[in-house]
C-alpha cells in the first residue's frame, strides 16, 4: 500500500493564493478561520498543521486532500 504525506509548500501556496484573491491579511484569515495567525508562519516554515487546522484549511480552500498530498518515497 502506498503511503502519502502532506505537501506543506503546496498547501501554503494555495492558502496564500486564495487569501490574496479575498484581499485578506494573514491576521484576517486567521480570524475568519478561527485559527492563530502564527499557524500560517509555521506552515510557511514547513511545519504541518494539526488535523483540525488541516480540515479547516481544506474546507476553506474547497479542496480534497488529494490536491495537497503526494506519495511518500519508499525507504531505501
Amino acid at each position: 500500500m502506498t503511503t502519502y504525506r502532506l505537501d506543506v509548500p503546496e498547501l501554503y501556496a494555495r492558502l496564500d493564493d486564495l487569501r490574496k484573491q479575498a484581499s485578506m491579511s494573514w491576521r484576517d484569515l486567521g480570524a475568519h478561520l478561527d485559527v492563530s495567525p502564527s499557524l500560517f508562519s509555521r506552515v510557511k516554515a514547513g511545519h504541518r498543521p494539526d488535523a483540525d487546522a488541516l480540515v479547516t484549511f481544506l474546507a476553506w480552500l474547497n479542496l480534497d486532500v488529494a490536491y495537497v498530498t503526494q506519495p511518500d518515497e519508499p525507504a531505501p
